[in-house]
């Protein structure tokens, strides 16, 4: 479900007017989140990092009303009710595809349907592109490497409303376990403030997994 903003009664009016004359209408941005306390509550129930990451960072982009804004066909203006995560999956022969996660609230009734959709995409090694699904964010793990920046590959016809998500290799400090992510927003609909809210509630909800993850033992 979804409803349609009044672009001439909207805030971001001149913003979004502004930027929707942009080639490419996107900004990037990277930064560190530590991870050590939600790292451990994923081992303590033997949930996969990846899929319980995918849960935590759309149920903060769903409490962000930019992150469920579109822009559909016709240039109208959406905002979804709710969000959910597609995400590359590495195939055994080294190239990938896109699984689709169901948003759900319970922590594990996402991560039970979202391990299923895991396995039947890996079975089906196919790239599976759904670019007329916009109730999505776009996630892409790079557990090799850390990053300080990253930069997205675009289609002409694109639609850059969607926001993406990247996320690296996990490493120790002499104190604290940390990631980097990466953001990428289309700028009519989002701006440093939204990035700053994303950032700043992913790691409040990164320090607390004790409100999500089911204890006890993940099944």
């Amino acid at each position: 479900m979804f409803k349609e903003i009044l672009i001439d009664t909207w805030h971001r009016k001149e913003l979004f007017t502004f930027f929707e004359k942009f080639e490419n209408p996107t900004w990037d941005i990277a930064a560190e989140v530590s991870v050590q306390r939600f790292y451990d509550a994923t081992k303590k129930v033997n949930a996969s990092f990846f899929l319980s990451f995918l849960y935590v960072a759309t149920k903060v982009a769903n409490s962000i009303d930019a992150f469920r804004q579109r822009i559909d066909s016709s240039g109208s203006v959406i905002e979804f009710d709710v969000i959910h995560a597609g995400s590359t999956i590495l195939y055994e022969n080294e190239t990938f595809g896109f699984g689709y996660f169901h948003y759900q609230e319970d922590f594990r009734e996402f991560m039970n349907a979202a391990k299923t959709e895991f396995e039947k995409q890996k079975e089906k090694s196919d790239v599976d592109p759904k670019d007329e699904d916009l109730a999505r964010l776009y996630f892409s793990p790079i557990p090799w490497i850390s990053f300080s920046s990253f930069r997205h590959p675009y289609r002409k016809d694109a639609n850059h409303s969607v926001p993406l998500i990247v996320f690296g290799k996990h490493f120790q400090t002499s104190h604290d376990r940390m990631m980097s992510v990466g953001l990428t927003l289309h700028h009519g609909l989002a701006d440093g403030y939204h990035a700053g809210l994303f950032f700043n509630r992913l790691q409040e909800a990164l320090n607390a997994p004790e409100q999500y993850v089911n204890l006890p033992e993940f099944v």
